[in-house]
């Protein structure tokens, strides 16, 4: 219901209405002519009955975002996920500081973004600027919002140099050939058989560290891939995903030395937690360069297992299943540089066939 009164020269138009938990609530604003003053009066009253809140927009963003995180992320995503979900509560406490949600503008939001990322990685700078697209769409969606202020949203940052993270085929043997030699060792050092489980699976750090002994079938060689280790937490949580839970096949070389360890470990559990990455990183760089070899992080001993079976032509279907992306673009996507390679030789290829 709407209302005017003349205040000097100006009009001013109060639109009441009872917002959806059943409370009165008015919006008011002032105009030079009565003619405006209807019009809006016309178009707010239209945009509250058709169920638009439009004083529920008047939270800052920061506020905004404590909600949206408490109600659409709190026991729905796992835990490990929900906690980088709060760890941007302080950043955009101090970024946005009183913005108010429903003055938002497009331009404002990317130069805050822009403001950030000279400061903090494009990686970083990514995953940041995701998260405020999707409260901002479900701002849009509950009608706290009325325009799109977050498609257009570009992610900026310090561009962190393109080290490259993953062995050649030549190179993947060398690796995988000495951790075998040392299979003795594992008894008194885990990692080798971490980084052996690695290179021969694809699998993540998380999934490796949370495996039981259980989880291996050695009569048909297999891994069961359904849970991960989080690091943050210090606890086995729910995997990445649903395209995370699988089956691996491995190879009874591999099997063999798990059983074996196993027979000696005398634990449900094949690694002793916690494993600290800042350790595994620097035992890696230690036998990579001994074996003069590509010194890589451990993240790149999966990059190194799909490059090797890109590099012997299997399928990236069946490579996309085996690492658990939950489709083949996320592969394509991330070993985009692996097949630009791949793409090279397929055209010498196809020269040399059509010069036959």
């Amino acid at each position: 219901m709407a209302s005017f009164e003349k205040r000097g020269k100006k009009w001013r138009a109060v639109v009441s209405y009872t917002d959806a938990r059943g409370l009165r609530q008015k919006t008011s604003k002032t105009f030079d002519f009565k003619k405006a003053a209807t019009a809006w009066a016309a178009e707010t009253e239209t945009k509250v009955n058709g169920g638009l809140d439009i004083n529920a927009g008047n939270i800052t963003f920061a506020e905004y975002y404590k909600k949206w995180v408490d109600t659409y992320k709190k026991n729905i995503v796992r835990e490990a996920t929900f906690t980088k979900y709060t760890t941007y509560i302080n950043i955009f406490d101090d970024l946005f500081k009183n913005a108010q949600l429903n003055k938002l503008t497009i331009n404002f939001i990317q130069s805050k973004i822009n403001s950030f990322g000279q400061t903090h990685s494009r990686a970083y700078t990514k995953g940041m600027v995701a998260t405020i697209k999707r409260s901002l769409k479900d701002a849009q969606i509950d009608g706290l919002i009325e325009r799109d202020i977050f498609s257009r949203l570009i992610i900026t940052g310090k561009q962190s140099k393109k080290n490259i993270n993953y062995l050649s085929a030549d190179e993947f043997k060398t690796l995988q050939h000495w951790l075998y030699s040392q299979k003795d060792e594992i008894a008194n050092n885990q990692l080798i058989l971490l980084y052996l489980i690695a290179i021969e699976t694809g699998m993540r750090f998380g999934e490796i560290v949370a495996l039981k002994f259980a989880d291996v079938d050695y009569e048909h060689n297999t891994v069961s891939v359904d849970k991960s280790y989080s690091q943050h937490l210090k606890a086995i949580t729910d995997p990445k995903n649903t395209s995370s839970i699988r089956l691996v096949t491995i190879t009874s070389k591999l099997s063999t030395v798990i059983r074996d360890y196993e027979k000696i470990k005398n634990k449900s559990n094949i690694f002793d937690l916690p494993i600290y990455g800042g350790i595994v990183g620097r035992e890696l760089s230690r036998i990579t360069q001994s074996l003069h070899i590509q010194n890589i992080r451990f993240h790149g001993l999966r990059h190194s297992h799909v490059s090797f079976l890109l590099h012997n032509d299997v399928d990236i279907a069946y490579i996309s299943k085996r690492v658990g992306h939950s489709n083949v673009t996320t592969t394509l996507s991330v070993y985009a540089h692996i097949l630009k390679e791949k793409e090279k030789t397929q055209d010498d290829i196809v020269k040399s066939l059509m010069e036959k």
